[in-house]
């Protein structure tokens, strides 16, 4: 088994890709040795890294991590209630679009 850094695997997959489509999206967290060397991806990181990073500077700008903080603890919330009714993967998504999407939008 190959135990390199997921970047290079990556990498050595997008090679087989035409350069001439857009950047694709890559979820990942935000460690630097996951990103493809040559190729560009989007990189969409996980929530929860996300939020870290936010947690981690608040003490030192309070005001404007307070309103992404407070917004993921009501994302968070959304998806506690999709844990508590059971909801298929469909119906979570459809309630995270309804309750969630919005929210997020507030971030961008």
């Amino acid at each position: 088994m190959d135990h390199r850094p997921a970047g290079e695997n990556l990498q050595e997959v997008l090679d087989q890709r035409s350069a001439e489509l857009a950047p694709p999206i890559q979820m990942c967290d935000g460690l630097s040795r996951n990103k493809p060397a040559k190729t560009a991806t989007d990189t969409a990181n996980c929530n929860a890294h996300g939020r870290r990073g936010f947690v981690t500077v608040a003490d030192t700008f309070p005001e404007e991590c307070a309103h992404v903080l407070e917004t993921l603890r009501e994302v968070y919330k959304h998806e506690a209630q999709t844990q508590r009714e059971a909801m298929s993967d469909d119906q979570r998504l459809a309630y995270h679009q309804a309750h969630s999407g919005p929210l997020m939008e507030t971030l961008k």
